[in-house]
């Protein structure tokens, strides 16, 4: 092999002329290398920079020895081959060890005449920093499509002249029912699959878009299989450099569940409403220290308030006699969320006293904090009075079939010891002596007395059974008083012969 040496290069003649070639090649930012039969015969102080090497120390090195092993055979080859294959590539990349981190480095090949030898001009670039750019934006690409490939949300790129689509992830198979390939062979705009009734909107909202440069909007489309679908649509502009194009990029959401919900929401909402309004109980909103946020006509009622806006300047606790029950209530809507029929009671604006039944829940926010309670509050005063009056009455029925029965037994025994007296009577006048017969009959005269008196007790007590026969079978859920019951009593407590009881009361009236 021919030594190399920087001595062997002078036929190239690296300065001709007036032209400082050897100035220029040693200036320059690439390495240049001069490789014959393997060895490097030439090295400028680029060549040596990107080597971190001392340009004395290249010459005469084996060019293999710049070379990263697992890059070497592959280069090595490719430059022998270069020399007598023209048409082979003259550009390839390897790496070349360094102490720090190996370098990337593009080279480009050129044969040339040296000493009288083929050899291999070479012109290295280090673009490593070029290869880390590049990776990094791969990186980012490669993340970028995947986001874009697991998005659930249709991103599309369209043209702003003709509204064909540019790019579109694969999000829009799953909208729009058709195969992705469909809208990258512009068969397919998403104008067509809008429906008919807002086509217009969306196409005053596309063309805006360049004007606007940002906008967004709520709309129908119809997908293949014909379903209707509510979608969220964000546009803006963009402008793309490396193409020198204006593009309009879209990110559309299927919103059909959301809307579905917001629209049973807001029905749910008006029934709510309709019921709050219009229920006869008092239903109301107030918040945590009791102060009204919302009260109904009923309520307003209920309560005694002149107007609402009275009712919402004032506070429910006001209205509860005992404080107490209003802790008890708290508390247990604090612990569970709620409550039912929750039994309190209220002193109205005018001084009345009412029973009501609360239910009622706590309303909070996201985060668990506590905006406001919501209820129903129940009057139950009319029902316990009556419930109170069934009590009554079931017992005052009671009380008179005991008594009946009772009475049965006294007026049997009444007319048993008459009729006795009257077979007395007729035996002692003709069993007696005058004299006994006169105290006999005196003794018979006081036993009748008795009977008579047996029999008003009978007959008063007979009209007041009568009477709260009469009363409670004729109950009609009405309220009755203390007052009420003593009266029947009272219109009773005369002589049983008065024309206020029963003249001819002969037997007991059964409740059976």
């Amino acid at each position: 092999m021919r030594e190399s040496t920087q001595e062997n290069t002078s036929p190239l003649q690296i300065c001709e002329g007036d032209i400082d070639y050897r100035g220029i090649v040693r200036h320059i930012n690439d390495g240049v290398l001069i490789i014959r039969e393997g060895s490097i015969v030439f090295a400028n102080e680029a060549s040596a920079t990107i080597a971190m090497r001392d340009r004395e120390s290249l010459l005469g090195l084996p060019f293999s020895s710049l070379i990263a092993l697992q890059d070497q055979q592959r280069v090595l080859q490719h430059c022998v081959q270069k020399l007598y294959t023209p048409e082979l590539s003259d550009r390839i990349e390897f790496s070349i060890p360094r102490d720090s981190e190996d370098a990337v480095v593009e080279m480009m090949l050129t044969v040339i005449d040296c000493g009288g030898a083929p050899s291999i001009l070479a012109a290295m670039t280090d673009i490593t920093e070029r290869r880390k750019t590049r990776r990094e934006l791969q990186r980012l690409k490669d993340r970028l499509e995947s986001i874009l490939h697991s998005m659930n949300d249709v991103v599309v790129s369209i043209s702003p002249v003709d509204y064909s689509i540019i790019a579109i992830n694969p999000a829009a198979e799953a909208l729009y029912g058709i195969p992705r390939r469909a809208f990258t062979a512009g068969t397919s705009q998403l104008l067509h699959f809008v429906h008919p009734e807002d086509r217009e909107k969306v196409r005053i909202y596309y063309e805006s878009l360049t004007e606007e440069e940002f906008d967004e909007m709520e709309y129908r489309i119809i997908s293949s299989t014909g379903k209707i679908k509510w979608v969220h649509d964000e546009g803006h502009l963009a402008y793309c450099r490396s193409t020198n194009m204006l593009r309009i990029d879209h990110v559309i959401r299927d919103i059909t569940e959301q809307k579905e919900a917001l629209d049973a929401l807001k029905r749910r909402e008006e029934k709510y409403r309709d019921f709050f309004q219009n229920t006869k109980d008092m239903a109301y909103a107030v918040a945590p220290d009791g102060t009204f946020l919302d009260i109904n006509e009923a309520g307003i009622h209920m309560l005694g308030f002149a107007s609402r806006e009275e009712a919402l300047a004032s506070n429910l606790r006001q209205f509860y006699i005992n404080l107490s029950e209003r802790a008890d209530l708290l508390a247990q809507i604090n612990e569970s969320g709620f409550i039912a029929d929750k039994h309190v009671r209220f002193q109205l604006k005018n001084g009345q006293s009412i029973e009501v039944t609360i239910t009622a829940r706590a309303k909070l926010d996201d985060a668990g904090y506590l905006l406001y309670y919501e209820g129903i509050a129940h009057n139950i005063t009319q029902a316990l009075e009556d419930q109170r009056n069934r009590v009554l009455r079931n017992a005052a029925g009671g009380m008179c079939h005991y008594l009946n029965t009772h009475l049965m037994h006294l007026a049997n025994a009444k007319d048993g010891i008459v009729d006795e007296l009257d077979a007395l009577n007729g035996m002692a006048r003709h069993l007696l002596d005058p004299h006994h017969e006169t105290e006999w009959l005196a003794i018979s005269a006081l036993l009748q007395a008795y009977s008579e008196d047996l029999d008003k007790a009978y007959r008063k007590i007979t009209a007041v059974t009568q009477a709260f026969n009469s009363a409670f079978l004729t109950y009609r859920e009405e309220p009755y008083l203390d007052k009420a019951i003593l009266d029947i009593f009272n219109s009773c407590l005369v002589d049983p012969q008065a024309s206020s009881c029963p003249d001819n009361i002969d037997k007991p009236v059964s409740t059976e």
